[in-house]
């Protein structure tokens, strides 16, 4: 038998931890959010450029869409969202969500990667939620150029994790009538003291109802979703509105928002760990919303959306072949509402962004090249690589 060089030795020493450690229990990942906040990971909107390269065969109307373009996964109305941010600060301590590492853009009104659209369930509100520019496009700033760089296909800086937990925690606080006074002043957005005043007037009442049904779960199965008009969810305040009722209808609305993302009524009694900005456990959420399998928590980042018509495997694990499955699959996930084997989305729109993203390219180096620097880099890589050899000789070795 061949002996064992220590360097081997040592390398199966550090490997046999890792198949000894106890199984984490399983976690919806995107539950709640951990609220330490990257208040630095997006830069302010100025006027960028896009290596056009990158996308030869895109129109203009293709960038548009890639970067706001729906996917089905609208899950929050634009004016509950608004009235969270207002309500809620920090969960939301920036209007513009710059602190998740979502890039500005002032023309649409919400950053890259959110789109925008009316949702039935959601009482006809303009809704908006999160498509494939979200985790994969990303600005980069020098000092040697005057304006950022955007690049598409990128790891983004998105935590998307507090993206939602931010939400889903906003929906349960407002349960409580004192929030959900705050909630509904910053709703309406009325004169404050008419507002106060009819709120007294009715407290009583208002208590009550939310007392009944807090999380908006009574008459609806678990996973299913209210029937909400759209005059039940206005924002016109008038003297005669009836707080108790609209009160109610927003504990409703929450919990089809909650089902939309196929997460209980319930908070956790432990919040999971946080996965960071670029980075989310997908499959896990997926495994155990949709497949009701959870699995131990493994967080993995964005992966690099290049060349995707290329390669047979796709996904970064390579475990499907078909991006468009994948994609239906990320929507359903991210808000778009399932109903037993009914799901609520526009296969054209997830077609067209999965369609656009195989046609991305990687970007050229943006910067000038030191061509001596690149001469000293030269040597000291084939000196990395003569040691890299070496290192895997020895490994080859140990394997056989």
């Amino acid at each position: 038998m061949r002996k064992q060089s220590p360097i081997c030795a040592a390398r199966q020493a550090r490997r046999l931890p890792i198949g000894s450690r106890s199984r984490r229990k399983a976690r919806f990942a995107i539950l709640f959010p951990v609220l330490a906040l990257y208040a630095n990971a997006a830069v302010p909107e100025k006027s960028t450029r896009t290596d056009i390269e990158q996308v030869p065969n895109w129109s203009t109307q293709d960038m548009a869409f890639f970067l706001h373009g729906s996917m089905g996964t609208e899950v929050v109305p634009e004016g509950i969202l608004r009235a969270f941010i207002k309500t809620y600060p920090d969960l939301f301590p920036t209007s513009d969500l710059s602190h998740l590492g979502l890039i500005p853009d002032n023309e649409f009104g919400w950053p890259i990667g959110l789109s925008r659209k009316d949702v039935k369930h959601l009482g006809g509100l303009s809704t908006v939620g999160i498509n494939c520019a979200s985790c994969h496009v990303a600005q980069i700033t020098s000092t040697s150029v005057t304006e950022p760089i955007r690049i598409v296909g990128v790891t983004s800086h998105l935590d998307v994790e507090t993206f939602f937990g931010s939400i889903l925690v906003a929906t349960f606080r407002t349960s409580e009538p004192g929030n959900m006074k705050s909630f509904l002043a910053a709703y309406f957005n009325g004169e404050p003291r008419a507002f106060d005043r009819l709120w007294q007037s009715q407290e009583q009442k208002i208590v009550a109802t939310m007392k009944n049904d807090p999380f908006g779960a009574k008459d609806v199965e678990p996973g299913e979703l209210h029937k909400i008009g759209n005059i039940e969810v206005q924002k016109s305040f008038d003297p005669d509105i009836d707080l108790a009722t609209r009160a109610h209808t927003m504990l409703k609305l929450f919990h089809n928002i909650r089902a939309a993302l196929h997460v209980p009524d319930q908070p956790p009694e432990k919040a999971p760990p946080s996965s960071g900005p670029g980075r989310n456990d997908a499959f896990g959420l997926l495994a155990a919303s949709l497949l009701h399998a959870p699995q131990p928590y493994s967080p993995t980042k964005f992966g690099l959306v290049w060349n995707v018509d290329k390669r047979t495997w796709v996904h970064w694990d390579g475990n499907t072949k078909s991006p468009i499955s994948r994609n239906l699959l990320a929507s359903l996930g991210l808000g778009a509402p399932l109903h037993a084997k009914h799901a609520d989305l526009e296969f054209a729109a997830v077609k067209r962004q999965t369609d656009l993203s195989e046609k991305i390219r990687p970007p050229r180096y943006p910067f000038t090249i030191d061509n001596q620097a690149a001469k000293r880099g030269a040597s000291l890589s084939r000196r990395t690589a003569i040691h890299a050899m070496a290192g895997w000789k020895a490994t080859s070795d140990c394997i056989l």
